[in-house]
């Protein structure tokens, strides 16, 4: 049912802040929608949906909108159940006179719902009269995410088209295998009723087709499952296999014309008939479920049927380390590559998936190649042949055929998607229709078995498997052997993107979903070989660094991921560099369609300087240029590790201890393992027999020996490893490896009692006569100084698992106060220091649980002094601690407080901070006033403002502005066009005259005092650039 929507009138656009907004931002007619990532559902929700206009959030469809001269529920209905099946868009404005209904499309739409349409999907309704602010607060809501946050009970993931139809063909996969199917045949089973219910509701085939096959007895497929007939079926299946393809259609649960079909029944064509209906939600058994339609699901959710299928085989899928890889993140990988090509690779190239899965990666580039044919021609429609050749320029391959079957299937409708029905239907006319990819350019075959020489391409692409330590038998194994390269920790990833190089042509591009941890931030002398090896042998051309999305990527998959784009090195390739992003999770992901790729998120890397410093990729995750000056500042002291000795270093005779040395604890024996032969246990002389210290019962600065009053000792003497026994006894520091991010501190506690501990506990000895140090280093791994340098200095922390190794322990900074620009500050904050761990030792539990904040502000106040930080200093430190940490890699459903929207108060630090540090750039004699010009619940235009006069201005907020309104006359004064989207670029910044405008998103981690003197430093670069380009001028005049 086409809606036949109006035209989107100025009114509405200025209703609505859209005015000035068009493509890529906002569509309303075909001819605006070219060479974007979803061309085909804007084109399908315009045309064949009759929608007004689809506004994307980098080029993702985020928002339909419908104008309509009245409301009518059965046609808006319609529309909503269609848009919930493409399965893109998230919210349905419908405009009417002076009414705008604002829908979720994340809601699962019911068959004749009446008006609890309304009541289940209906977000908010808004007047023009009365609601005008909150009218231009959806598009900003939904561009900054708030509206998502604002509105979370009608956004439930469970409920979008594909959690529902996810659900309901595992639940039939189970259906199927209980009536007697082998997994893979009821696989292959649902996979081929899929693609008939796509020919069926595209209408390539219609009720004719259906009566013949069922000798007159059903116009549908539901019909024909429904008689219980297996013959009848099978009669479909000749009449496909005729029209369309040999393999696809051999028998119900085959593809293979030499094997024996699998025997079914009419059990089995129930399932597929309650499947097929489409109107249960199977795993619930609601039945008034309006439906899913295979006219409208893209196909790019059908590939998510392998990992449901794969997810009834966990062990498997662990074991091969293949994930499916999310819609919206294959998307961002797809265009990342895509936008680096050039012309002639995107009009003849070859693209290739060594691991392919279920093809995501080559169907979303198979329609990348459809769209630019298009954009690059003057007809829409494209050949037959033209389709066919662009189809074999895509190839995968996959050790799993029932994967490889997965994406033939997809593929094959990306191919028919393609297509008008009718011109399909002149095509059946003359009989197999779908060409042969089965072994041809989809293969079951193992990557490392091909022959690089005959299989050159123009771009290799996917996400390969990422596998580590299963064993030497593996073909990836071997491979990387023979030829003397390098695989760290074995893992697949590595020996993947060695022989992606070897496919590909002088100016081809490789593009990998890679673990982070492995690629960029293992600082271990094997990964950085890896690494440098890399960035030497290749050109690398962008890293996006998904490392603070760790928990909102991949179901099931904890491993933080980065996606590489690289190709073949120049010959006698000099330093380059290349594009670094590091995007941070925020609230668009609360809907699972985008990725934000933020200017401010964004910065670039020298090849020398990544093989030069092995931490370069972790410290520019989230360090800014102010940080890097402190950072730079810390680094100069004495490290620990110019007193400490590793005890394993020590063991092996390659350190000397001198007295402070560093080791774990013990490793228990895993019971069930006792005795066996392979499994090494040993007897303690120490566990077991001294009270024992659980990880949980550590207190926080010091072991008192009340603490320890009725532990209880190790249950056993007998362990897989000792550990570092030293540090049972004696003066010692105990600290925890894990880390409690959130605290926004290191854990370590000053113990002279006996006692053992296991290894998640690292324990440093204290040799007699330096009591006094290493109390003044227990309280220092307990500020805020020594957890803000180990965020930026350790690899993992805040990129991986939140842990604290004893190799980078050791290189945290530790001088002496003589060593400090203010020798006297830092001796009096060192007494104050080793006093507190003094009084913590004499008192059980030093009454942390009573006023711990106040303890620890202390010490926090005396390691500034110590460090002799300055106040900026000290501001970099403290919003690390109180908004970042806490911040990293964020669960799902998390809401961070630096995702909040910022305060008055928030802003008026932000302002002191920044105009300070302007003022001083100017040398105090221009004073610089600031003034908040216009801002909205998600967008700010802040003022700065230089004084000739020198008469300083305090801080102010107007209320009267309206942001687009200033912004439209800001940019017509300085002749510039209108930029979109303002979340995407925070750090934008406008000179007219002089006045400076910041337009900054009103999300509280752009306000912060860190934030400030970021812009700041940016803002003074930007006129020093201006003033040595004036001077320059002036000379050439």
């Amino acid at each position: 049912m086409t809606l036949s929507a109006l035209p989107l009138d100025d009114a509405w656009r200025q209703r609505l802040d859209l005015a000035g907004r068009d493509a890529p931002d906002l569509y309303e007619s075909l001819d605006s929608v070219r060479d974007t990532p979803h061309a085909a559902a804007i084109r399908a929700t315009l045309d064949g949906l009759g929608a007004s206009g689809v506004f994307c959030v980098q080029g993702v469809p985020t928002v339909v909108i419908a104008s309509l001269e009245r409301y009518e529920r059965e046609r808006v209905v319609a529309l909503h159940a269609a848009l919930w099946n493409q399965g893109l868009a998230s919210l349905l404005v419908v405009l009417t006179e002076d009414i705008v209904r604002v829908f979720s499309l994340s809601r699962t739409p019911y068959s004749n719902p009446g008006d609890e349409f309304e009541r289940r999907c209906l977000v908010e309704t808004l007047t023009v009269s009365a609601d005008a602010l909150a009218l231009k607060g959806i598009v900003y809501g939904v561009e900054s995410g708030r509206f998502w946050e604002e509105h979370a009970k009608f956004f439930n993931p469970r409920e979008r088209v594909d959690s529902v139809l996810l659900e309901n063909l595992t639940r039939s996969h189970a259906l199927l295998v209980g009536a007697g199917l082998d997994p893979d045949a009821a696989q292959a089973l649902l996979i081929q009723t899929m693609f008939i219910a796509y020919l069926e509701d595209r209408e390539i085939v219609g009720p004719d087709y259906f009566e013949a096959a069922s000798g007159r007895r059903a116009k549908n497929l539901v019909g024909l499952l429904r008689t219980g007939e297996v013959a009848r079926l099978e009669a479909l299946f000749s009449a496909l296999r005729i029209d369309f393809n040999g393999d696809l259609f051999v028998a119900p649960c085959s593809f293979e014309p030499d094997e024996s079909p699998p025997i079914i029944g009419p059990p089995h064509l129930h399932v597929l008939s309650r499947f097929r209906d489409g109107h249960e939600e199977m795993g619930a058994g609601q039945m008034h479920f309006w439906g899913y339609d295979f006219k409208h699901i893209p196909i790019e959710l059908i590939s998510a049927v392998y990992d449901r299928f794969l997810g009834e085989r966990e062990a498997e899928r662990r074991e091969r380390g293949a994930y499916y890889t999310p819609m919206f993140l294959a998307d961002t990988v797809v265009t990342q590559v895509w936008d680096a090509l050039p012309d002639s690779v995107r009009e003849k190239g070859e693209f290739l998936d060594p691991a392919c899965g279920s093809g995501i990666f080559l169907v979303r580039s198979f329609q990348r190649l459809c769209e630019h044919w298009r954009q690059t021609r003057t007809s829409t429609t494209i050949r037959w042949t033209s389709l066919l050749s662009m189809l074999s320029r895509v190839r995968g391959f996959d050790l799993n055929p029932g994967a490889v079957r997965v994406a033939v299937f997809s593929l094959y409708i990306a191919l028919l998607e393609q297509v008008d029905p009718p011109d399909i239907r002149q095509l059946i006319k003359k009989g197999n229709v779908l060409p042969e990819v089965w072994g041809k350019t989809l293969v079951c075959r193992d990557f490392f078995a091909v022959d690089a020489t005959a299989a050159k391409v123009d771009v290799v692409i996917g996400n390969p498997p990422w596998t580590s330590r299963r064993g030497p038998s593996r073909s990836s194994i071997t491979w990387c052997a023979e030829r003397k390269l390098p695989m760290p920790l074995q893992e697949d990833a590595w020996a993947f993107t060695w022989k992606a190089m070897l496919h590909l042509r002088s100016d081809g591009y490789v593009a990998f979903l890679l673990p982070a941890m492995g690629f960029l931030h293992n600082h271990s002398d094997v990964s950085v070989a890896a690494r440098s090896r890399l960035i030497a042998t290749a050109r690398v051309r962008r890293v996006v660094n998904f490392a603070d999305l760790r928990f909102q990527l991949f179901d099931g998959a904890v491993r933080a991921a980065a996606l590489i784009i690289f190709g073949p090195a120049p010959a006698g390739q000099p330093a380059y560099r290349f594009d670094y992003w590091a995007p941070k999770a925020d609230l668009n992901l609360k809907v699972k369609r985008l990725i934000t790729l933020s200017s401010a998120d964004k910065s670039f890397i020298t090849s020398k300087s990544a093989k030069a410093d092995p931490l370069i990729f972790k410290r520019r995750l989230w360090m800014s240029e102010p940080e890097g000056k402190l950072f730079n500042y810390l680094s100069g002291f004495t490290r620990l590790d110019q007193l400490v000795a590793i005890f394993g270093d020590v063991a092996r005779g390659t350190a000397h201890g001198r007295g402070w040395v560093l080791g774990d604890g013990f490793k228990q024996a895993v019971a069930k393992h006792i005795g066996k032969p392979s499994y090494h246990t040993v007897r303690s002389d120490y566990v077991g027999v001294l009270p024992h210290i659980k990880i949980e019962d550590l207190p926080r600065l010091a072991i008192a020996k009340p603490d320890l009053d009725g532990s209880p000792k190790w249950q056993t003497r007998t362990v897989h490893r000792r550990g570092f026994e030293a540090a049972y006894t004696g003066d010692r520091v105990l600290i925890p490896r894990g880390v409690q991010v959130g605290r926004g501190r290191l854990r370590a506690a000053y113990c002279v009692e006996d006692c053992t501990f296991s290894s998640i506990i690292q324990g440093l000895t204290v040799p007699a006569g330096e009591e006094r140090r290493g109390k003044l280093l227990t309280a220092l791994l307990n500020s805020r100084v020594l957890m803000w340098f180990a965020f930026h200095e350790t690899a993992s922390l805040g990129s991986d698992r939140p842990e604290i190794q004893k190799s980078e322990l050791v290189r945290l900074p530790f001088p002496g106060p003589g060593e400090m620009p203010e020798p006297l500050r830092a001796q009096r904050a060192a007494d104050g220091l080793v006093e507190t761990i003094d009084r913590a030792l004499n008192i059980p539990g030093f009454a942390l649980d009573a006023d711990p904040d106040a303890i620890f502000t202390e010490i926090d106040k005396l390691a500034y002094d110590y460090f002799c930080l300055s106040p900026e200093e000290i501001a970099l430190i403290e919003d690390a601690a109180r908004f970042i940490l806490p911040a990293i890699q964020p669960h799902q459903g998390s809401f961070p407080a630096i995702w909040r929207g910022s305060t008055r108060k928030d802003r008026i630090a932000y302002a002191q901070v920044m105009t300070d540090a302007l003022a001083a750039w100017f040398g105090g004699d221009h004073p610089v006033g600031a003034r908040l010009e216009a801002h909205n619940d998600d967008l700010a235009v802040l003022k700065l403002k230089l004084d000739p006069a020198g008469r300083p201005t305090p801080y102010a907020e107007s209320s009267n502005a309206e942001v687009r309104d200033l912004l439209i006359k800001i940019f017509k004064n300085v002749h510039q066009p209108l930029p979109g989207n303002f979340q995407l670029m925070p750090d934008f910044r406008v000179f007219d005259g002089n006045s400076l405008y910041l337009v900054k998103p009103m999300q509280l981690r752009f306000w912060l005092r860190s934030a400030a003197l970021s812009d700041a430093d940016a803002i003074a670069l930007d006129l020093q650039d201006f003033a040595g380009l004036k001077k320059k001028q002036e000379g050439m005049a």
